[in-house]
């Protein structure tokens, strides 16, 4: 049993402002090219189909699209809701999407049942359990459950699964050791579910980090298919081919989607990163150095880059040293206007202030002493 793992589209994306769905297109294109020449037996999508719950046209079209061109290949399709997506809205006529062999799961209470495919050593079950809260388990079960993990492993434990057969679970939650440094943030690790949770099947199709990486005891995340944030620059995306062979034979394998436009960070001055030698359609963080602040910055950026996503700026040599700004503030032989001063050198590297920003912030600091006393 051979099937592609895929998560995290987040078709409809906009990264600040700038709009993802000319790569998604391509992207989704190119993953049905891959499978008119390499075909599984089924496609597995765990999560965060769209990036909102209420999806713009365009992505709803393109979605549709996709599936529509999986399923002419007779090639059948598991899913399930993610945190971005609204479970009712996704779900639109699933009754008759499963007559397709279209299979959508978004509501906990519907992920007991599996769905059940076969090849030449016999069944193998796909538990399809979407993103869910504590409470989501709660208003099914009548239970009270302390956290994620207690609610997760409730779930699993009442599929009862045949342990004799293959079984494969489709999920979208944080799992305890993944590299959690990505554009989705689990608060305090509190969302965070063990894997043990997750015991006893074959291989957990995971969704909700955007970084490719394998768990532990083939639990893996698929990663999203393109690059989404700055903090994704550096990911390595692919798609994920999974086989299953008799029990126990589990063979796990990628391969890439080339976008039509990279997502990298560049760094430099103004006259660095305007050489004509840099021109590129990629999407683009920039990070300016220059000391002196220029007006029309990223009119000049989008020259070079027509994706530019954002610009930040860096002031070289320049840094802002916490822990002497903090002593200052501590030391009360110290004026407040003292206190400024040294904290507006430290972060302009020893510049002074002027005169007049001197008599303005010498004016602020009697008002607010006058209305302290008088107060």
């Amino acid at each position: 049993m051979k099937f592609l793992h895929l998560a995290d589209l987040h078709i409809g994306k906009r990264v600040c402002e700038t709009s993802m769905t000319e790569a998604q297109e391509a992207a989704l294109g190119s993953i049905i090219e891959h499978l008119r020449s390499f075909p599984v037996d089924a496609v597995v999508i765990a999560g965060d189909i769209y990036d909102r719950s209420i999806p713009p046209e365009s992505a709803v079209i393109l979605f549709s699209d996709f599936l529509e061109n999986i399923s002419n290949m007779g090639i059948p399709v598991l899913l399930i809701s993610g945190n971005h997506d609204s479970p009712e809205r996704l779900s639109f006529a699933s009754g008759i999407m499963k007559k397709h062999n279209i299979h959508f799961v978004t509501s906990v209470k519907d992920s007991l049942k599996p769905v059940t495919l076969c090849d030449e050593y016999g069944p193998v079950n796909f538990y399809m359990l979407p993103y869910l809260r504590p409470s989501d388990v709660s208003n099914i079960s009548g239970t009270s459950f302390s956290g994620y993990t207690e609610a997760v492993k409730y779930m699993t434990d009442s599929m009862n699964i045949d342990t004799s057969q293959r079984n494969v679970i489709i999920s979208h939650q944080f799992i305890a050791g993944a590299d959690f440094n990505d554009t989705e943030t689990c608060v305090g690790g509190t969302e965070a579910v063990s894997a043990d949770a997750y015991s006893g099947f074959d291989y957990a199709a995971l969704g909700h980090l955007h970084k490719p990486q394998n768990v532990k005891n083939n639990m893996r995340y698929a990663g999203s298919l393109l690059k989404y944030s700055e903090k994704e620059v550096d990911h390595k995306k692919s798609v994920t081919v999974v086989e299953l062979g008799e029990k126990g034979s589990v063979n796990i394998d990628t391969f890439s989607v080339a976008p039509i436009h990279d997502m990298r960070m560049v760094r430099g001055s103004i006259s660095e990163l305007t050489r004509a030698e840099n021109v590129t359609d990629d999407y683009i963080y920039a990070v300016v150095t220059d000391t002196n602040s220029l007006s029309g910055i990223s009119s000049m950026l989008r020259q070079v880059y027509p994706n530019l996503v954002h610009t930040s700026y860096e002031v070289l040599s320049k840094k802002y040293d916490r822990e002497r700004v903090m002593q200052g503030f501590s030391q009360s032989s110290k004026t407040p206007l003292e206190v400024f001063t040294e904290l507006y050198e430290t972060q302009h590297g020893g510049e002074s202030m002027s005169g007049l920003q001197l008599e303005i912030m010498k004016e602020i600091i009697d008002s607010i002493e006058k209305d302290s006393i008088e107060n």
